[in-house]
């Protein structure tokens, strides 16, 4: 597994990106603690950071937004049970694609790289503030392992 690929699982670095959503509920998911956003609020942050991201892996025109505010949603609760499931679903299906550009390591231009390398840290943070949130809810680790040796 190469270098890229296990920060973006968060191998070694920090907690596995792949189960920071893990057990959760809406109702957790929607949840404002320490005025801080909420993780539904946060998962969609990371989706359109992701997506952005890998349409520049793509060598897709994007267009950055003007203002940070255009990458947060303003509803702080999932809608519906479903919402949730396909967001997370969302996550983590762009995820497996940016690691399907990392596991090319020798294929991947240095611009790639620096994108790869944004989003690793991107996510690493936001995760990290996902860990928080959880925490502070009692709901962490998550039912498939926390943060833990």
């Amino acid at each position: 597994m190469s270098h890229l690929t296990k920060g973006l699982y968060g191998e070694n670095a920090h907690v596995n990106t792949l189960t920071i959503f893990d057990g959760l509920g809406i109702e957790q998911a929607g949840e404002v603690v320490l005025n801080q956003h909420s993780i539904w609020q946060i998962l969609n942050h990371m989706i359109y950071w992701q997506e952005y991201i890998l349409r520049l892996l793509k060598g897709e025109e994007t267009i950055p937004p003007k203002h940070a505010s255009e990458t947060w949603l303003t509803e702080v609760k999932p809608p519906a049970k479903k919402d949730w499931e396909l967001a997370v679903h969302k996550f983590t299906d762009g995820l497996n694609e940016a690691v399907r550009f990392a596991e090319n390591e020798d294929g991947v231009s240095n611009g790639q790289v620096e994108h790869l390398l944004s989003l690793i840290s991107h996510n690493s943070y936001h995760s990290g503030q996902v860990v928080i949130i959880r925490r502070f809810l009692n709901q962490w680790p998550p039912p498939t392992g926390g943060d833990t040796w």
